[in-house]
């Protein structure tokens, strides 16, 4: 959120961290939201932006489709946008490389219009050579209205302030990894709602973060084994974005069935033998933001 002054807010999901003015990599962590001033596109931003890429069509000049005829801002131009706003709220001293990015222009973008980003870290994994590390960042743009206008991932990778292996200190949001999905599944096998919900179930339970899965094969109150792949593959998958999953397990509450009811969550495979799971899914969800170190109600979606 952006206080009155109009000053940069970070909201932390765990226990307040101190923020620091240039971040390294250790200074991310999964589950981090930052928001900051809103940014308007003047006519005269629209016009230098034009003679930059070349793209001169009236459209973005002239006139638009608004009632009173504003022209359309370049949809490249609010993407641009987001990576100068990432820089003046010092997130970028520290950024060696920008990666993939993956943006839908959702609506449109008048001249004079006022935009505010917001952009939560999804996934924080130190490279091999530990002086660096790899975050994954889902971006919302909206405008003065509220109105949804971009959305996008963007991965990046930044400097570490020292290299150390500091995976055992960041397993609990590591997901979707092997080391995460062990740790829960040891969560798991001690969990009498676990046990309760599954204690004559046989099949594998899938979940999908947006490119990556994790599987639990399960037998009869225990998770017998976790990986990327089973023999038989999995009797069921829960799917959703990344930065879905990430609102979920590091957010207030456990809300994984209103989630589902506003479809942000989807499912493959056995429909039936999913709703015969979704008690041991939202105590999996509940075991998953303990390992995480989220503090709220368990079971607070049954």
């Amino acid at each position: 959120m952006t206080s009155s002054s109009g000053a940069e807010t970070l909201v932390e999901p765990s226990a307040p961290r101190r923020r620091e003015p240039h971040p390294y990599f250790e200074d991310f962590e999964v589950g981090q939201v930052f928001t900051g001033p809103s940014r308007t596109f003047s006519a005269e931003v629209v016009a230098a932006f034009a003679e930059v890429s070349g793209d001169r069509a009236a459209l973005h000049s002239e006139h638009g489709h608004t009632s009173d005829g504003r022209p359309l801002v370049h949809g490249p131009l609010g993407l641009a946008g987001f990576f100068g706003w990432h820089h003046d709220l010092g997130l970028s001293a520290h950024v060696e490389a920008a990666f993939d990015t993956h943006w839908d222009f959702v609506a449109p973008i008048y001249v004079g219009d006022s935009v505010t980003y917001e952009m939560t870290v999804t996934r924080c994994r130190r490279t091999s050579a530990l002086s660096s590390g790899v975050l994954g960042r889902h971006v919302v743009v909206r405008n003065q209205d509220g109105i949804l206008v971009q959305q996008g991932r963007t991965s990046a990778l930044v400097s570490a302030r020292s290299a150390v292996d500091d995976t055992e200190a960041r397993i609990g949001r590591a997901f979707p990894t092997t080391g995460w999905a062990r740790r829960l599944m040891a969560q798991l096998n001690e969990s009498a709602s676990f046990a309760t919900e599954t204690g004559t179930w046989d099949g594998t339970i899938g979940l999908r973060f947006g490119d990556d899965a994790v599987l639990f094969r399960v037998y009869r109150g225990r998770v017998l084994e976790c990986g990327t792949r089973t023999p038989d593959g999995p009797t069921f998958v829960v799917e959703a974005p990344d930065v879905t999953w990430t609102r979920l397990i590091t957010g207030p509450v456990n809300d994984f069935t209103r989630r589902t009811m506003k479809d942000e969550f989807s499912v493959s495979g056995s429909a039936y033998e999913y709703l015969r799971m979704t008690g041991a899914i939202v105590t999996l969800v509940d075991e998953a933001r303990a390992l995480a170190g989220t503090t709220s109600e368990k079971g607070s979606d049954r």
